[in-house]
């Protein structure tokens, strides 16, 4: 899974992992009014969506870093 998140270009890459922060809890509250979710999964969904965009984002910066450094 790792080896398809490094093959996203970088922007894609960053751009997905800021949304995924930005719209995720947004998501969370919709999704909690259509079905009763507790606290403790309400955070583990989050969680979980955030660690993805971690890694989006770690990755896109990466990228950006090793491109950057190659020109030098």
């Amino acid at each position: 899974m790792l080896g398809k998140i490094k093959a996203l270009p970088e922007k894609v890459a960053f751009t997905i992992g800021l949304a995924l922060i930005l719209f995720s809890p947004l998501c969370i509250f919709f999704l909690s009014f259509l079905f009763p979710l507790g606290n403790g999964t309400k955070i583990i969904i989050g969680s979980v969506a955030y660690l993805f965009a971690f890694l989006l984002i770690l990755s896109a910066s990466d990228k950006r870093h090793s491109r950057i450094g190659k020109k030098m």
